[in-house]
């Protein structure tokens, strides 16, 4: 076990090293206003202004998961916000027990799902199926949750879904 921890510590300070330009920029909250709709201004500008690239971003995302499986769901879910990767902040809110922005996460993905155009229907219907999985955590333990799961489950989308499950 001490082998294995030394092995751990040392990944994640390596995370953290390569991850750093990126973290040192998402805590400038002057440079993070700056960042618009426009994804190829903001990998321009910031690649220009602060050096940072897809390696760096990748970092990140690597740190983040990193951080996830080691049980650091609070810091795994700030950098996955940051990083839109929605689902894993789902996860960690969901892991952390903090049922109302959990459910904020779930709307949210709802929203995506229901709105994106997805390669294929099958993609989609994917999703709304993990949706209403990870939805069971959530509505199982807010104080609103029972009603919100008749809600969810009653849409037109979501009817047809658990009909088929059947």
């Amino acid at each position: 076990m001490v082998d294995r921890r030394v092995e751990v510590v040392a990944r994640l300070k390596a995370l953290e090293d390569a991850a750093a330009p990126l973290i040192t920029f998402l805590q400038n909250a002057n440079a993070v206003q700056e960042l618009r709709a426009d994804k190829q201004y903001n990998l321009q500008m910031l690649n220009d202004r602060y050096q940072i690239g897809p390696d760096q971003i990748e970092a990140l995302y690597q740190y983040a998961k990193f951080q996830f499986e080691c049980g650091n769901y609070s810091g795994a879910a700030d950098y996955l916000y940051y990083l839109s990767a929605l689902w894993g902040k789902l996860a960690a809110e969901i892991l952390m027990q903090n049922w109302d922005i959990a459910l904020e996460e779930l709307n949210r993905l709802k929203e995506i799902i229901d709105s994106k155009s997805f390669s294929s229907p099958l993609n989609q219907v994917q999703s709304r199926i993990w949706l209403m999985h990870w939805s069971l955590f959530i509505f199982f333990n807010h104080d609103n949750g029972r009603t919100q799961i008749i809600d969810l489950f009653n849409q037109d989308k979501y009817v047809t879904l658990t009909t088929k499950l059947k």
